[in-house]
């Protein structure tokens, strides 16, 4: 086993080469704020602390998307190593209240590239900038009084908590939500020619709660589901407008859009942190495999540098 995580390790170093920007700084800020907010459980992230592991195949769903990227994630099924998660730095997080959740992947395609993602049940971000989220977390840690200050002069934070308040908030196993990209990036087409786009994963069928709830029962109820049905998404790709904002992941996209279902992603198995691969993997948004590019959104190079900086933390804790 140590041998086995020694290697994936060694890998993901060489695969997923850290990018520092010249504002890591504010990443550095960040990370320090959620381990006042949350405490530090060494050896293990900072944000989405409480997970577990899955393995899994994306398999390419017809030919249409094959337009607008070159992919091989499109054209031949992939191997994946993934990550369910709750929101947050709480690693006793319970999951019988409803919550927000994130979904890791780690894909390998059939020509040996590597294609990484990390998506979350929110439908679009509190903030536009690093340094606005590096003052949000500052404010939660200062508290609450902080966090209205800052809300009272942010329309972004104002629009985000006006649209969190209006959703139905029922308690859903991770099975049954649906993870998006929230950033926007590129699909590229074997001429060239950039198509910018968000992306969702969508519960194929409906999945339920199956076991009776309790503080950590996700695991079991996804153990059961795979035991009962398939458990599967639809990887459905939302086409830009082009009044559409594609660097400022605040803003949701409004109104009628082309939506190609590109892929489904199917669980083959499910394995515990301790005892899955996941566990060392640095999910960095920007390691793309060709026929994808980023957008320009700053989010997306902040992401890097922030994960960049919790995940050399935890290794060297552990």
């Amino acid at each position: 086993m140590m041998k086995s995580k020694i290697a994936t390790l060694a890998l993901l170093l060489t695969t997923a080469p850290v990018v520092f920007a010249e504002n890591i700084e504010v990443a550095k800020n960040g990370i320090n704020s959620f381990e006042q907010l949350f405490g530090i459980t060494e050896g293990k992230r900072r944000n989405h602390t409480k997970g577990f592991c899955f393995s899994a195949t994306l398999t390419p769903k017809g030919d249409e998307i094959q337009k607008y990227s070159s992919s091989n994630l499109f054209t031949n099924s992939a191997k994946v190593i993934g990550r369910l998660s709750h929101k947050g730095g709480n690693h006793q997080a319970a999951d019988s209240k409803p919550g927000e959740y994130g979904m890791g992947l780690a894909i390998t395609t059939s020509n040996n590239e590597n294609h990484l993602m990390s998506m979350n049940t929110l439908d679009f971000f509190p903030v536009a900038t690093p340094e606005a989220f590096a003052e949000l977390m500052r404010a939660k840690v200062a508290g609450s009084a902080a966090v209205k200050a800052f809300k009272s002069k942010n329309t972004d934070l104002q629009r985000f908590k006006a649209h969190q308040a209006s959703k139905v908030n029922n308690l859903k196993p991770y099975e049954a939500n649906t993870f998006n990209s929230v950033n926007s990036f590129y699909l590229v087409s074997s001429k060239g020619k950039k198509t910018a786009v968000r992306w969702s994963f969508v519960p194929q069928r409906q999945q339920a709660i199956v076991v009776t709830p309790s503080q950590n029962f996700f695991f079991q109820n996804l153990q059961q589901n795979l035991t009962n049905n398939t458990v599967s998404w639809n990887m459905v790709i939302t086409v830009a407008n082009p009044e559409d904002d594609v660097n400022n992941a605040a803003i949701a996209w409004q109104g009628k859009h082309q939506q190609i279902v590109a892929a489904e992603l199917t669980i083959d198995g499910i394995q515990s942190e301790q005892d899955g691969t996941c566990d060392l993997i640095n999910f960095d948004p920007l390691v793309l495999s060709v026929g994808f590019a980023p957008s320009a959104d700053p989010l997306l190079q902040a992401r890097r540098n922030a994960y960049a900086v919790a995940f050399g933390r935890r290794i060297a804790e552990k």
